[in-house]
């Protein structure tokens, strides 16, 4: 059997005992070893033809080998958080309905997030191992049915975070399955095809990634998620399937040169990208609380990574890939600050957080580092990709004003949220419980230290994160 197919098999194992122990820490470590053993089994691979299903080739390419080695890692931390978080005491029926109106028992979602979880992950190597959009979209779409379970976490107040986000992922299905019979039809027939074929299919396919990306206005997807959904959960949404989007989008590039001569097809990516990313930054720095900054400030990175791939640079798929790592660490380091601050508070609201920063001052730099890793700042491991997309777009004043703006606009979201927890309040705060001195689960915090210093590592010695990934993407350039 090849090596391969254990990255399907492993997870898929695992899921039933994950979920035997879903309610307890065990369960979530469990997840995190399975996890973790993706990441050693992806790193013994080499890229190349892996085994014939029924008359289609299976292989693994090397942007699918890079972005599964992110996607495992970042489950590896994500499964952990819950596990390491101390669950919240519930003392009526009451007081239970109301905590689970913001995102639920701190905790719970191991409930979910465990054994949906490595299903989802054997779902998207499955996906990566396709390389033909209309199964590896039949695919996403499974595994949007199973995010569902992930995204309500036993929630019972609202479901409009699960129903939004199943919703714009599965319009994006039929239009993905038009676009590969389009090119199937396109590649056999390419001798008496004219240009319209090629011009309809760029249009339908687009479609389809504009919402798998949540490009503007079809944001409201992971949006919703990041506000209502547990922290880490939110997060895992937030990094797998943009993950998924990006390597099956630039995977097609790659295959399918023909689509890169559309010149509407890279103006579309580059006013579709540059929109988002404008508007999230903008609508970032007006947010009132933590959860609902952390999906626009992922929103903004998403639509910097579209505009730098238009540029079609020769350096554009490093660039994204550092990108998606520099994001997902961003991501892991703000699910656990926010694991951290809901592990003692009822909210993490920026009005409902004064005077925390003294009490919780590792979780407190967190969610800054991790916000302003989002936002691209200096001396962060944002910067690097940032600072490439800007040297990409030079000449073109507008757009680099716009984007540079957008990014301070996310970090003033966060320099709002580290005012409002460096100020006093005079009333009581609406703590759980009764804690003296510093309040910081420790593995969190452990976790939350791990993170920091890779986020400032990385910004100071950006070529500790660069020279190992461009290994993985040599030789790979886009057709633009």
């Amino acid at each position: 059997m090849p090596t391969a197919l254990w990255l399907i098999i492993l997870p898929v194992i695992a899921a039933p005992l994950a979920y035997l122990f879903r309610r307890q820490s065990l369960g979530g470590i469990l997840a995190a070893v399975v996890a973790a053993s993706l990441v050693w089994l992806t790193r013994q691979l080499s890229p190349g033809h892996i085994i014939n299903i029924f008359g289609r080739a299976i292989y693994l390419n090397q942007f699918s080998q890079a972005t599964l080695l992110l996607l495992f890692s970042a489950s590896t931390s994500l499964f952990l958080i819950p596990a390491l978080s101390p669950e919240k005491k519930q003392h009526s029926k009451r007081k239970r309905h109301k905590q689970n109106q913001h995102g639920g028992v701190q905790g719970q979602e191991g409930r979910t997030l465990y054994p949906i979880g490595l299903i989802i992950l054997a779902i998207f190597v499955m996906a990566s191992f396709a390389h033909h959009l209309g199964i590896i979209a039949i695919f996403v779409e499974f595994a949007a049915i199973l995010t569902v379970f992930i995204i309500q976490g036993g929630r019972l107040a609202s479901t409009r975070a699960a129903l939004r986000f199943l919703s714009l992922m599965s319009l994006a299905t039929p239009l993905f399955i038009m676009a590969a019979w389009q090119m199937d039809f396109y590649i056999l027939h390419k001798n008496i095809e004219t240009a319209s074929m090629l011009t309809q299919m760029a249009f339908v396919s687009g479609m389809g990634f504009a919402l798998w990306l949540a490009i503007m206005p079809f944001h409201g997807g992971i949006t919703v998620v990041a506000t209502d959904c547990y922290p880490s959960s939110a997060a895992f949404v937030l990094i797998a399937f943009p993950l998924m989007a990006f390597a099956t989008l630039i995977n097609l590039l790659l295959q399918f040169s023909d689509l890169s001569t559309v010149s509407s097809f890279t103006e579309a990516m580059l006013m579709a990208g540059g929109v988002t990313a404008v508007m999230a930054g903008g609508l970032a720095s007006l947010q009132r609380g933590f959860s609902e900054l952390l999906g626009y400030a992922a929103l903004y990175d998403i639509g910097c990574d579209l505009v730098m791939l238009a540029t079609g640079e020769p350096t554009a798929i490093l660039v994204i890939l550092v990108s998606l790592t520099t994001r997902t660490l961003a991501l892991i380091l703000l699910a656990a600050s926010t694991s951290a601050i809901r592990s003692r508070y009822t909210s993490d609201g920026f009005a409902h957080l004064k005077g925390t920063a003294m009490k919780m001052p590792v979780a407190t730099a967190g969610l800054f580092i991790g916000g302003l890793t989002l936002a691209g700042a200096p001396f962060t491991a944002g910067f690097a990709p940032r600072l490439a997309l800007f040297t990409a777009i030079q000449t073109d004043m507008l757009w680099l004003s716009l984007l540079a703006l957008a990014g301070l606009g996310v970090a003033v979201g966060y320099l709002r949220g580290l005012y409002a927890m460096l100020t006093e309040r005079l009333d009581k705060p609406k703590i759980l419980s009764t804690f003296d001195g510093l309040q910081e689960p420790f593995w969190l915090l452990l976790v939350i230290s791990l993170c920091l210093v890779t986020s400032l590592i990385w910004g100071i010695f950006p070529t500790l994160l660069i020279d190992p990934l461009q290994k993985l993407t040599a030789g790979l350039l886009l057709p633009m």
